[in-house]
């Protein structure tokens, strides 16, 4: 497996923020039926209400299951996992996995900002990643 270097935060991003060196993603919660979504979104698609809330994640969760990437194109290293992680507020993000196994269905991850494979002006960014 690929192992994502450390990257190193730069403030708070549009998608996330950090609060005492932890790493929080950006999300939304309906006010009306307090349904949670991410990426954040301007209506509830359970219920129609708009605007919704700005809320930050907790900084980790649980991992819901996994794959292993085995063929990409050319700018993604091969192989990588990816996750989806439960986070308490009852949203189920995907994100790259920062091992070099898969991880234990179950298992706890933090999340953290890591080097990514999206390229901007010839650079590698920071983006999220889930961490045993």
């Amino acid at each position: 497996m690929v192992k994502l270097d450390e990257a190193e935060v730069l403030g708070n991003g549009v998608d996330f923020s950090t609060q005492d060196g932890k790493v929080h993603l950006s999300a939304s919660r309906c006010p009306a039926c307090g349904a949670a979504f991410y990426p954040p979104r301007n209506n509830c698609s359970a219920d129609g209400t708009s605007p919704l809330e700005d809320i930050l994640l907790s900084s980790g969760g649980t991992i819901y299951t996994f794959t292993v990437a085995r063929q990409s194109t050319p700018e993604f290293k091969t192989p990588y996992v990816l996750v989806y992680v439960d986070f308490p507020e009852n949203v189920r993000v995907l994100l790259p996995y920062d091992g070099s196994e898969p991880p234990p269905i179950g298992a706890n991850v933090e999340i953290v900002m890591a080097a990514g494979p999206r390229l901007e002006n010839d650079n590698l960014i920071s983006i999220p990643h889930a961490r045993i």
